[in-house]
């Protein structure tokens, strides 16, 4: 007789893994602010597919709770209205280039960039570092961009990527320690970040393709719980 995996894990087991993966619900329990019974409610569907067994919401109560006390009530952010309203969008099909060049030639290469726009499908995502500037576009315009651009030295380049970008509200937006959360909370959850910017509302990740729909269910999974946990406070 073979048993599956998830016959072995004891509720308590189920409890611990489900809220350790959900970053907005654990660290609300490390200070304090969940309805335990709306939570058991909420978990209690993923307890029983894993373990395969119907624990009552009392049980799950008992085990949430217990998993709490373990939590320290640290000076964490509220990352329960991190997430709150924000949006995510997915797009395959990326590339992400690297142009070595020294800061003196940054301007000329923006410049090129812009004159060559009104041919792209929208316009590329620009970082300039430190000896190098950062290109996040779709492949059709990489392929008109290298074509106007082939004078330039190529440092890099990652073909066939996908690109997640987390629109933030201003308060989470302000939030000390987002962009960590956020590429924690990737992590986690078996994400493979290549490249990441924070600008001006927007969290901007470079991800390999086959992460790309891990990596939306898994922050659209937490906007919507970031969303509950507000309902449930108020």
């Amino acid at each position: 007789m073979t048993v599956g995996l998830a016959e072995e894990v004891s509720v308590p087991e189920a409890v611990r893994q489900i809220l350790t993966r959900s970053y907005p619900i654990y660290q609300s329990l490390k200070m304090k602010v969940v309805n335990f019974h709306a939570l058991a409610e909420l978990v209690q569907p993923e307890v029983k597919e894993m373990t395969h067994r119907d624990a009552s919401i009392n049980t799950l109560v008992v085990a949430i709770k217990r998993f709490s006390d373990t939590l320290s009530n640290s000076k964490s952010p509220d990352t329960s209205r991190v997430l709150k309203d924000a949006r995510i969008s997915l797009s395959s099909g990326i590339v992400d280039v690297t142009i070595r060049a020294p800061k003196t030639q940054f301007s000329t290469i923006v410049k090129e960039l812009s004159n060559a726009a009104g041919e792209l499908s929208e316009f590329p995502h620009i970082f300039p570092l430190s000896n190098s500037i950062k290109l996040i576009l779709p492949a059709e315009d990489y392929a008109l961009v290298r074509t106007r651009m082939e004078h330039l030295k190529e440092a890099a380049t990652q073909t066939n990527v996908s690109k997640l970008i987390l629109n933030l509200s201003p308060r989470a937006e302000m939030t000390p320690g987002i962009a960590s959360y956020i590429t924690e909370l990737l992590f986690r959850n078996g994400v493979n970040i290549l490249d990441a910017f924070l600008g001006y509302g927007d969290i901007i990740m470079v991800v390999d393709y086959k992460d790309g729909p891990l990596g939306y269910d898994v922050l659209q999974r937490e906007i919507h719980g970031s969303n509950q946990l507000e309902e449930w406070k108020s």
